[in-house]
């Protein structure tokens, strides 16, 4: 699919000061202001304004202590706090599911769906780093395909715990006094490869039925994704790529031009600092209308696109300023009382215990 009809659903990464290691030199707020609610909320606040379709919230766990500013808020934490901040953009947390616990990712996801009106979504990434295993005190490091089973299986989990909860289960009747229909409160027995799971949730399902599931193209099986994230070094990469879901994103890494400095002369006054080597991902090093065109070309085969400044605050306003306002009617706006479903287009799904959408056992699927 593309954006054509439905509009251009752009995201921006807004975790910590910047995708560059260095960008906390360059932000617009003393270093020991990072890590405050304020900072966090002013965030989110000039992210609604601009009119980003949702934001996502890296996890920084499993990062090298010493590349930046190491300290972060947890991502699920943070997303709770700006759903109180915020009212229409996507809340889309990292969530990785290495060393995860599945039983309490559903509930944390679910209760955010519920804290922001069905405004949440999932970046699920698998794998895994020694940084990762020490903050989880995990002592061994599991094989990559064992590794990526066990995405699969968290997701999968998190789907059933999810639907455990029929949507009507809960009523509420103060003249009888009952409150909940426990016939409509399934037990979950998920068996994956790794773990196992028993339910049911500890949270009614999600305003969304589900929780979108955001993941990089390929590590999860197509019914388990609902956003596929393609990564390439250059346009015609990105456009060849297949997502492997309903909807596709790419990602962006961006320097921009701003009124004291062009875009490669900055990045070059960052990399004296510490270097941002060019990885997987496009990196746009440029103006603001260059990024306007790129956007457009990308929105006629994505329905989505997930920036990645620099510096949060310098690029961020810029885009602000100069490419959203650009983009016109072919950027997605977001509003308030729309869901993160209704901006990428899906559907909310029918729960899986309802009489017409029984399936088989969880315990028989995770095989």
């Amino acid at each position: 699919m593309d954006a054509t009809t439905r509009g251009l659903a752009v995201g921006l990464e807004i975790d910590g000061d910047g995708a560059h290691p260095a960008a906390w030199r360059y932000a617009a707020h003393p270093p020991d202001e990072l890590l405050t609610p304020a900072r966090l909320a002013g965030t989110g606040h000039r992210a609604e304004a601009a009119g980003y379709t949702f934001v996502t919230l890296d996890d920084r766990a499993g990062a090298d202590p010493g590349a930046g500013v190491a300290g972060r808020f947890d991502p699920v934490t943070a997303a709770a706090f700006l759903s109180a901040h915020t009212s229409a953009p996507g809340l889309v947390p990292v969530v990785p599911t290495a060393h995860a616990e599945p039983f309490h990712v559903s509930n944390q996801l679910s209760g955010l769906d519920h804290g922001s009106a069905g405004r949440a979504g999932w970046l699920a990434v698998g794998g895994e780093s020694p940084e990762r295993s020490a903050a989880y005190a995990v002592r061994h490091e599991s094989a990559p395909a064992v590794l990526a089973g066990e995405t699969g299986d968290v997701v999968r989990a998190a789907r059933w715990l999810w639907d455990s909860w029929q949507d009507d289960a809960i009523i509420a009747d103060e003249a009888t006094g009952r409150f909940l229909d426990a016939d409509r409160v399934h037990h979950v027995d998920f068996r994956g490869r790794t773990f196992s799971v028993r339910g049911p949730a500890l949270v009614p399902r999600p305003p969304q039925g589900q929780v979108p599931v955001f993941a990089p193209a390929g590590t999860l099986a197509p019914d388990l994704v609902d956003v596929g994230i393609v990564t390439a070094p250059d346009v015609d990469g990105l456009l060849a790529a297949d997502p492997g879901a309903a909807r596709s994103l790419a990602e962006i890494e961006i320097v921009l031009d701003t009124p004291d400095a062009p875009a490669a002369d900055r990045l070059a006054a960052l990399d004296r600092h510490a270097r941002w080597p060019a990885g997987r991902r496009l990196r746009h090093v440029g103006d603001a209308d260059g990024l306007v065109a790129l956007l457009r070309t990308l929105a006629a085969r994505f329905d989505a696109v997930r920036l990645l400044p620099a510096v949060l605050d310098v690029d961020g306003a810029v885009l602000a300023g100069r490419v959203l306002p650009a983009l016109g009617s072919l950027l997605h706006r977001p509003v308030p009382g729309a869901t993160l479903r209704d901006a990428f287009g899906l559907p909310r799904p029918a729960g899986r215990f309802d009489p017409a959408g029984q399936q088989a056992a969880p315990s028989d699927r995770a095989s």
